[in-house]
Protein backbone atom coordinates (compact mmCIF):
# COMPACT_ATOMS: atom_id res chain seq x y z
CA UNK A 1 0.00 0.00 0.00
CA UNK A 2 1.61 3.42 -1.16
CA UNK A 3 0.90 7.06 0.71
CA UNK A 4 0.62 10.27 -0.90
CA UNK A 5 2.37 11.90 2.18
CA UNK A 6 1.58 15.57 0.19
CA UNK A 7 -2.21 14.13 -0.10
CA UNK A 8 -2.36 13.15 3.48
CA UNK A 9 -0.83 16.17 4.79
CA UNK A 10 -2.95 18.40 2.61
CA UNK A 11 -6.11 16.22 3.97
CA UNK A 12 -4.78 16.89 7.83
CA UNK A 13 -3.78 20.85 7.36
CA UNK A 14 -8.07 21.38 5.84
CA UNK A 15 -9.37 19.19 8.86
CA UNK A 16 -7.49 21.42 11.31
CA UNK A 17 -8.65 24.77 9.68
CA UNK A 18 -11.75 23.48 9.77
CA UNK A 19 -11.97 22.43 13.25
CA UNK A 20 -10.18 25.21 14.49
CA UNK A 21 -12.43 27.42 12.45
CA UNK A 22 -15.60 25.43 14.01
CA UNK A 23 -13.89 25.85 17.92
CA UNK A 24 -13.55 29.87 17.28
CA UNK A 25 -17.42 29.89 16.15
CA UNK A 26 -19.12 27.83 18.95
CA UNK A 27 -16.57 26.10 21.53
CA UNK A 28 -19.93 24.01 22.99
CA UNK A 29 -20.69 22.31 19.68
CA UNK A 30 -16.55 21.63 19.06
CA UNK A 31 -16.36 19.74 21.56
CA UNK A 32 -19.80 17.96 20.84
CA UNK A 33 -18.70 17.12 17.53
CA UNK A 34 -14.83 15.98 18.90
CA UNK A 35 -16.78 13.75 21.24
CA UNK A 36 -18.75 12.31 18.89
CA UNK A 37 -15.71 11.59 16.52
CA UNK A 38 -13.58 9.89 19.45
CA UNK A 39 -16.66 7.38 19.64
CA UNK A 40 -17.11 6.94 16.38
CA UNK A 41 -13.35 5.59 16.02
CA UNK A 42 -13.61 3.69 19.12
CA UNK A 43 -16.82 1.96 17.71
CA UNK A 44 -15.04 1.12 14.56
CA UNK A 45 -12.19 -0.98 16.44
CA UNK A 46 -12.50 -4.45 17.79
CA UNK A 47 -14.78 -4.84 20.99
CA UNK A 48 -11.99 -5.80 22.98
CA UNK A 49 -9.64 -2.80 22.04
CA UNK A 50 -12.97 -0.43 22.78
CA UNK A 51 -12.67 -0.26 26.84
CA UNK A 52 -8.69 0.16 27.15
CA UNK A 53 -9.47 3.03 24.05
CA UNK A 54 -12.24 4.74 26.32
CA UNK A 55 -9.99 4.77 29.53
CA UNK A 56 -7.33 6.09 27.96
CA UNK A 57 -9.62 8.95 26.21
CA UNK A 58 -10.68 10.03 29.77
CA UNK A 59 -7.55 10.06 31.41
CA UNK A 60 -6.54 12.59 28.09
CA UNK A 61 -9.56 14.54 28.60
CA UNK A 62 -8.95 14.74 32.40
CA UNK A 63 -5.75 15.27 32.10
CA UNK A 64 -6.41 18.84 29.99
CA UNK A 65 -9.27 19.49 31.89
CA UNK A 66 -7.06 20.51 34.93
CA UNK A 67 -4.03 21.80 32.94
CA UNK A 68 -4.79 25.64 32.87
CA UNK A 69 -3.53 27.40 30.09
CA UNK A 70 -2.38 26.37 27.01
CA UNK A 71 1.12 25.87 27.68
CA UNK A 72 0.53 23.81 30.53
CA UNK A 73 -1.46 21.55 27.91
CA UNK A 74 0.95 21.23 25.72
CA UNK A 75 3.57 20.34 28.64
CA UNK A 76 1.01 17.56 29.87
CA UNK A 77 0.56 16.19 26.75
CA UNK A 78 4.10 15.93 26.40
CA UNK A 79 4.56 13.57 29.25
CA UNK A 80 1.48 11.68 28.72
CA UNK A 81 2.88 11.35 25.37
CA UNK A 82 6.52 10.33 26.32
CA UNK A 83 5.38 8.46 29.18
CA UNK A 84 3.24 5.97 26.61
CA UNK A 85 6.10 5.66 24.23
CA UNK A 86 8.76 4.81 27.27
CA UNK A 87 6.31 2.39 29.40
CA UNK A 88 4.04 1.14 26.86
CA UNK A 89 5.68 1.75 23.21
CA UNK A 90 9.66 1.13 23.82
CA UNK A 91 9.31 -2.09 25.55
CA UNK A 92 7.13 -3.94 22.90
CA UNK A 93 9.64 -2.45 20.35
CA UNK A 94 12.97 -3.81 22.26
CA UNK A 95 11.69 -6.19 23.60
CA UNK A 96 11.78 -5.32 27.38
Amino acid sequence: MKFDREQIEKEALEKHAKRSKDYKKNPFMFEINRRKEIEAFIQSVPPERQEPLRKLQETWDNAMKGAGSKHNRLVIAEGMLMDHFINKFKPIICGE
